[in-house]
């Protein structure tokens, strides 16, 4: 089992903390062009959630 395989339980009931929306796995051009090797975007893309050590960071845009 990979560090982020339990999230595939818990997407569905993931959301953004700022717009509220879905949360995704992002993809392999979304990772490259942030520069990270994992994330989470939220379901229009425009905010992306570093996972960490199997840890999504899901910290609102204020306190970035």
């Amino acid at each position: 089992m990979s560090d982020t395989a339990w999230l595939e339980d818990f997407l569905p009931v993931m959301r953004c903390p700022d717009t509220h929306q879905p949360l995704r796995r992002a993809t392999a051009e979304e990772c490259a062009k942030h520069g990270v090797d994992s994330a989470l975007v939220s379901e229009d893309g425009a905010r992306v959630f570093i996972i960490d050590a199997g840890i999504p960071i899901l910290l609102p845009a204020s306190a970035s």
